[in-house]
């Protein structure tokens, strides 16, 4: 890690119709993420997110990224480059 960098976090994220989330970040921006292309053939963790009300369990999760209640998590760093 660069000294003095900020560490970028997830503050929130609500889960939308049609793969989407709404992610604010500590750093004040706010980004809607499109996962639908990471769940039109998704890794084994992720398929379960294909079902609408698994895809909206979604939760901020302790070390600042976001987790699913199946195992399937994405960092802040991820979704702030998708």
């Amino acid at each position: 890690m660069i000294e003095g960098a900020e560490l970028i976090e997830v503050e929130s994220v609500v889960a939308e119709e049609n793969q989407t989330l709404i992610v604010q970040f500590n750093n004040g921006q706010k980004k809607k993420v499109d996962l639908s292309s990471l769940l039109k053939n998704p890794p084994p963790v992720f398929a379960a997110l294909r079902e609408a009300n698994e895809f909206k369990k979604v939760s901020v999760n302790p070390v600042g990224g976001i987790q699913w209640a199946c195992g399937a998590d994405l960092s802040a760093e991820y979704l702030l480059s998708a």
